[in-house]
């Protein structure tokens, strides 16, 4: 059998569950190591090799030598299961294997598990969720809401120290107003919110001064609002 060598199969097999990917390494002195493995399918010493067939389609092995074999697992398997494996060698250094994943935004190395965000949550059939992407943290503070801290992606996100000028006058002033209160990077639903805050707000103010004193005429057009 090849050392060095990071095998996924098809392991699983319990209620709820007719398979999941399972993970092993092959050492480079051909000593096992199971790093996942789940159900009456899965792989938990080497004599349980005896029944898997390293020839079949379902098992994808990946040589720990070639940074290009471990670039091809962190972009095919899923995300979530990419961490796990990761965390495991970083668990076992000892080891040797310096392995790493890749940011699903940028495309750069992490080798840190402290380092690395699993972001976009969804549910995947029963009571079982995944992740869509694993972030480095680069990426995922550039996506984060600095209000409300969370992640919506930098699409979503308006950087207030940039220039900024929306066709609405009062999310430019939440834009201003909410760098004043020192926030960088706002979600389009903080930025949002704090635009209704602030309409409302001069309305009140407005409606307040209207009926004190007349001006504005409660039935002028800068008025209208209160009757629409």
């Amino acid at each position: 059998m090849k050392t060095n060598i990071l095998v996924q199969y098809q392991g699983g097999g319990y209620d709820g569950c007719f398979w999941e990917w399972n993970f092993f390494y092959i050492d480079k002195q051909g000593g096992f190591h199971d790093i996942f493995s789940s159900g009456h399918a899965g792989i938990k010493d080497i004599a349980g090799l005896n029944i898997l067939d390293m020839n079949d389609d379902d098992v994808y092995i990946y040589d720990m030598a070639d940074e290009k074999a471990i670039e091809e697992f962190s972009r095919e398997c899923n995300v979530v299961n990419v961490t796990g494996v990761l965390q495991w060698f970083q668990d076992n250094p000892d080891i040797g294997v310096e392995f790493f994943v890749l940011c699903s935004d940028c495309g750069c190395r992490i080798d840190d598990c402290t380092e690395a965000s699993l972001e976009e949550w969804h549910g995947c059939g029963g009571i079982a969720s995944t992740a869509d992407k694993l972030l480095c943290s680069g990426c995922h503070s550039s996506g984060t809401c600095s209000c409300c801290d969370d992640y919506v992606g930098s699409d979503e996100i308006t950087y207030l120290g940039g220039e900024y000028n929306f066709d609405d006058d009062y999310m430019n002033k939440a834009a201003r107003e909410m760098l004043d209160d020192e926030y960088s990077n706002v979600c389009d639903n903080c930025l949002r919110y704090r635009a209704e805050q602030i309409k409302e707000q001069e309305h009140t103010d407005l409606l307040q001064q209207s009926l004190l004193t007349g001006t504005p005429d409660l039935f002028s057009d800068d008025m209208r609002w209160y009757w629409d």
